[in-house]
């Protein structure tokens, strides 16, 4: 369980809703396909299904259109920290898909939510916004991967989790990142992780780089692997004595030889 798989849109003193409701425990949900045989809307109200989007992993972001506090600020956060990967790009690399939680979202509310987002609406620059075509199922398909939400009368407003989820390109889940409390190179690595050995040539090293680093659960992001250096340490201290015996065995050979 970690700060970050539990963050939430904020409450106001009025709201009578429990932080602790929306804890994810991200160990008994990774590995969860997400989204298997629903049918979404797209940007402009046509159907379509997470099988027909490209087979690339994708940035999934949990939201509501008519939204212009939490998720406005996580869609303009993972703009900004999308900019500063190198390796992968939306499109190309990944994907990038909103998904709406509010049955009351139309094509119109999703169109103004990005218009103010001034977020690309070009599916083929890999960012989709989508909503669920049967309102009913929205409940249970958000639940299937731990996401709650709530709608408070009160405040006028949904509360839940600002999270991102990583999903593979068979829309499994590897990741939950809280993008309000991550970096570029959070995402990029987890990113990196779903692809599931799927590499372009070009994204190989990137590749190798990312296994210095190992995801903590505390804190929700990644950090150099100690064990990792340690290891790899020790392999290069290993070649490094052995390609020096060699050295020295060939110039006493020589010597001898010489006599």
């Amino acid at each position: 369980m970690t700060s970050g798989a539990w963050a939430f849109s904020k409450p106001t003193e009025y709201s009578d809703i429990d932080p602790g409701l929306f804890r994810i425990d991200e160990q008994k949900f990774l590995g969860v396909k997400f989204g298997n045989e629903v049918t979404l809307l797209d940007e402009k109200g046509a159907p379509i299904q997470f099988g027909d989007l490209p087979n690339l992993p994708f940035v999934l972001v949990p939201a509501y259109y008519t939204c212009d506090g939490a998720c406005f600020n996580v869609g303009i956060a993972l703009k900004e920290l999308l900019k500063d990967i190198k390796s992968l790009s939306a499109g190309s690399g990944f994907n990038v898909v909103f998904v709406s939680f509010d049955k009351n979202d139309t094509t119109a509310s999703l169109e103004k939510f990005v218009k103010q987002l001034d977020l690309p609406d070009d599916p083929i620059r890999g960012w989709r916004f989508t909503r669920y075509e049967n309102p009913e199922v929205i409940q249970s398909e958000m639940g299937k991967v731990g996401y709650k939400f709530f709608w408070s009368p009160r405040d006028k407003t949904f509360f839940h989790p600002t999270l991102i989820l990583i999903l593979t390109q068979e829309g499994r889940v590897a990741r939950y990142l809280n993008v309000l409390n991550v970096s570029s190179k959070d995402i990029e690595l987890a990113l990196l992780e779903a692809k599931s050995n799927q590499f372009r040539p070009s994204e190989t090293l990137d590749y190798l780089v990312s296994l210095c680093y190992s995801y903590n659960f505390k804190e929700g992001r990644y950090s150099l692997s100690i064990p990792v250096f340690v290891g790899l340490g020790s392999f290069i201290l290993g070649i490094g004595l052995l390609v020096g015996s060699l050295g020295i065995y060939r110039i006493y050979h020589r010597k001898n030889i010489g006599k």
